[in-house]
């Protein structure tokens, strides 16, 4: 299975400390992975209260991820590998207190 990036919507009413948990998070596992450089998440647009932003997880990584975590991805809820994905991780952030929601973004949609 070659999985190519995943591009998520990061939306936050409390964008530091919800980004400092995500990025601290991701580095974790990327460094579990021997992985450098394997995500980015870009500056947000603030709307109404809120906080978006763009989360990007490089391929490699997710499959890495994936290596490590398969039986609990597997386990999440949604049809598709993508869907599974995203839940566990969003579960991984509440997990470790961070507000932030995660979806799908459209682009990644169209791809």
């Amino acid at each position: 299975m070659i999985i190519g990036t995943f591009i998520l919507d990061f939306q936050t009413i409390d964008f530091p400390p919800d980004s400092k948990i995500a990025v601290d998070m991701l580095a974790q596992y990327q460094k579990a992975c021997n992985l450098e450089n394997q995500f980015a998440l870009d500056e947000p647009v603030p709307s109404a209260g809120w906080f978006f932003a763009k989360l990007f997880l490089a391929g490699q990584f997710v499959e890495k991820i994936y290596a490590q975590n398969g039986s609990e991805i597997d386990a999440s809820k949604g049809k598709k590998f993508e869907d599974k994905f995203i839940a566990w991780l969003g579960m991984q952030l509440k997990n470790r207190g961070c507000g932030a929601q995660i979806k799908m973004a459209p682009e990644m949609k169209s791809l």
